[in-house]
């Protein structure tokens, strides 16, 4: 309720005659209404300005509420407190017009107190979006700089599993500095659009991997948004996943192609698969650090892991049950 009120209230502060001519507007308003409602709110003149008074010091400030209550004070008596059409007033009226009066003062008051507060937290939640940005900003410079190092390093290696090692860790480290690229983008700054997140890791990973083999990547991911302490362990698992892949499915320059989906499920779970159309399941998978990290992460996804023969190729299943869906 209060992000609604601070993305619908205008903050900017008004002219004083557009404030006042807008507030008797909103009071005509109201008046208009009471005489068509007339025969239904006989006995409660007043009933209907109360909401334009709150609205009135809501939408513009104090000053408008005050007037919106002398204004709907004049209306009533000179047109719905007998006798109709003079300001004259019974002693009988003087008790409930003063308890109006003295209620609408004190909702105005409260009324720029709330508004003040909703202010200060659209001002708090303006520079938490600066701030976020900044740190995001900074993370992923420094993650490209680790990137940096670590290529340095591959190249200065001779020994072949040396360098594959070094890739790995580079791959892994720009899955997480791709996250916070799109954080940037992003105005909330602390979710993230897993089917433009696990596209472009896609594309990024099969510009990377294929060489010149005729390998296709495909994903088909809903449009859910994650937290990113969600998102990125779900990134690295399709790294690690689409890797394997490249690495293993498709031996000498056998083209073919990927798919990765990414779906809610019925059950509430949420459900990761990436396929292929290679040479199909190994009969005994090497327990290397990539499956050890993607077991690690599925288990901390409160997930389960299955590796299914495909027709033709290799299926992996990841169920997962992420917090807020």
């Amino acid at each position: 309720m209060e992000n609604l009120l601070i993305r619908l209230l205008p903050f900017k502060r008004f002219p004083v005659l557009m404030r006042y001519a807008l507030t008797t507007l909103i009071v005509g308003f109201a008046f208009l209404l009471r005489l068509a409602l007339d025969e239904q709110l006989e006995n409660y003149p007043l009933l209907l300005f109360i909401p334009a008074v709150f609205l009135s010091a809501l939408i513009f400030d104090r000053g408008s509420g005050y007037w919106a209550t002398a204004l709907s004070t004049v209306l009533a008596c000179y047109f719905l407190i007998d006798p109709p059409e003079s300001v004259w007033i019974s002693q009988d009226d003087v008790m409930p017009l003063a308890i109006y009066a003295v209620v609408c003062v004190g909702i105005t008051t409260l009324t720029e107190t709330l508004r003040r507060s909703l202010e200060q937290a659209r001002q708090a939640e303006e520079e938490k979006g600066v701030l976020l940005r900044e740190m995001s900003h900074r993370t992923k410079n420094d993650l490209q700089t680790v990137v940096s190092i670590l290529a340095l390093q591959a190249r200065g290696h001779p020994e072949r599993p040396v360098q594959s090692a070094f890739s790995s860790a580079i791959s892994r480290v720009q899955v997480i500095a791709r996250a916070h690229d799109r954080l940037q983008r992003d105005d909330r700054g602390t979710v993230l659009n897993m089917s433009q997140y696990l596209t472009e890791l896609c594309e990024d990973l099969g510009n990377a991997l294929r060489d010149l083999k005729p390998i296709a990547v495909r994903v088909a991911a809903e449009p859910l948004e994650l937290e990113t302490a969600v998102a990125v362990p779900i990134g690295l698992i399709v790294n690690e996943l689409v890797t394997n892949a490249f690495k293993y499915a498709f031996p000498n320059e056998r083209g073919g192609s990927i798919e990765v989906t990414f779906r809610s499920m019925e059950s509430g779970e949420t459900e990761l698969t990436v396929s292929d159309d290679g040479v199909g399941c190994p009969t005994e998978v090497a327990e290397g650090l990539g499956s050890r990290l993607i077991k690690l992460l599925v288990s901390q996804l409160n997930g389960t892991l299955a590796r299914e023969p495909g027709e033709p190729g290799c299926r992996v299943v990841a169920r997962l049950k992420l917090p807020g869906t």
